[in-house]
């Protein structure tokens, strides 16, 4: 089932984030003290303006969240256990100094069950949305207080500790104080990969009130004939757009990856859905609601011609896909997945020079719509001309991929 990631707006939603703490921290880690009779974490920290909280949902159960605070003159939540003072001085003086401006906030109470800790795609997905707001928030800088086993994870992000850790009797446990530039620290999270396929009007415009959905492979995401609610943009992974005839007969219209913008035509021209939207891979989607985005273009009426270039633009590449799915042969079919494969791709953070792409030989079979082995002919040749490296579920480029890929034994 699909994963869905939002800010908790409703009283429900709230409530549903209250518990998962309480289940998280009390129930399974047995850290918190608190009232049984009221199954639920809060603190006053949730009632101060300019509070929100990320959770994900797996259908109806709540199943990690995170809160966001904007700095108030009670301070953030880290700063209940650490004191952030000397930090807060010489950030104020750096800020002064370059004339920028400065701009705290604070994230906390990151809970996750048990079951969903190991899947690095919805704890990345988190922080991702958690991301988001704070980029509408303007933030210039993030600190928090982590778990001491945790800090490696916050290292990845771009945070690093600012003193020893301590241990904190109330929740039992040892706990570090990070601090972390926004940019610095969130270079990697959805908005990268819009700016480099989109105009920065989807950014600037819905990113406070983007949802996420976390796909696995082959799992639908609206099909043909249904009423649209929603337009998308892919973060990760791959979709395939398809159309059903009255026989029953399948044609692929796109297969769409990294940046691109899908699911818009019915949302306005009110029509239902005009084709069927599947994961091939596992894939992450932005999703913008049908209202947001009428609203926007009508503030906005300068932001349609924006549309049309896109508009335009998916037109041509469906032309392009059906002209190669049509006449193409399985490795010319294969060498163009694997050019889209290496244009959504992204850098290794480990090996400089390296990009990387978490799919393998069978859902580029999928894409291509050629035989598998097909598929690992033509890597095995990239892999002996040192283009490419690959497993079942990655492939690691070390330079872009030749257009005229041949078989060993064409010279």
């Amino acid at each position: 089932m699909a994963i869905r990631l939002k800010l908790a707006q409703t009283a429900q939603e709230l409530d549903d984030v209250f518990r998962l703490r309480y289940d998280v921290y009390v129930v399974e880690r047995g850290k918190f003290v608190t009232d049984p009779c009221n199954p639920r974490i809060v603190d006053h920290f949730d009632a101060v303006p300019d509070v929100a909280n990320v959770v994900a949902y797996d259908g109806d159960l709540a199943v990690a969240a995170m809160r966001i605070n904007k700095d108030t003159p009670v301070g953030l939540p880290a700063e209940f256990y650490f004191d952030f003072s000397e930090i807060r001085e010489q950030l104020r003086c750096e800020s002064r100094s370059q004339g920028k401006p400065l701009n705290i906030v604070g994230g906390s109470m990151l809970a996750i069950r048990r079951e969903y800790r190991n899947r690095r795609n919805v704890i990345l997905a988190l922080f991702k949305e958690a991301a988001g707001l704070m980029y509408a928030w303007g933030a210039t800088h993030v600190i928090g207080s982590v778990r001491a086993d945790t800090l490696s994870l916050y290292r990845r992000l771009g945070f690093e500790p600012v003193a020893e850790p301590i241990f904190n009797e109330r929740i039992e446990d040892w706990l570090v104080p990070i601090l972390a530039p926004f940019e610095k620290g969130f270079t990697w999270t959805f908005f990268a990969g819009i700016q480099a396929r989109e105009n920065r009007f989807w950014l600037d415009e819905f990113v406070p009130e983007f949802e996420r959905i976390l796909l696995e492979p082959g799992e639908v995401l609206f099909r043909q004939n249904d009423v649209a609610e929603h337009a998308y943009a892919v973060e990760e992974g791959w979709i395939s757009i398809s159309r059903t005839d009255p026989e029953g007969n399948e044609m692929v219209l796109a297969n769409l990856s990294r940046g691109a913008f899908f699911g818009e035509v019915a949302i306005f021209d009110g029509e239902r859905r005009s084709a069927t939207a599947t994961a091939l891979v596992n894939t992450e989607l932005i999703c913008i609601s049908r209202q947001r985005l009428l609203e926007a273009v009508r503030r906005n009426p300068e932001k349609m011609d924006q549309l049309l270039e896109h508009f335009a633009r998916r037109i041509r590449q469906t032309d392009d896909l059906a002209m190669v799915l049509a006449f193409a042969p399985q490795t010319k079919r294969v060498e163009v997945a694997l050019r889209e494969l290496w244009e959504s791709s992204v850098p290794d953070q480990k090996k400089e020079g390296v990009r990387i792409a978490r799919v393998g030989p069978a859902q580029i079979a999928k894409k291509a719509q050629v035989r598998e082995d097909e598929v690992r002919r033509v890597l095995e040749i990239c892999k002996a001309e040192g283009c490419l490296n690959y497993g079942e579920k990655v492939i690691r480029f070390f330079r872009e991929p030749r257009n005229d890929c041949k078989p060993a034994s064409a010279g």
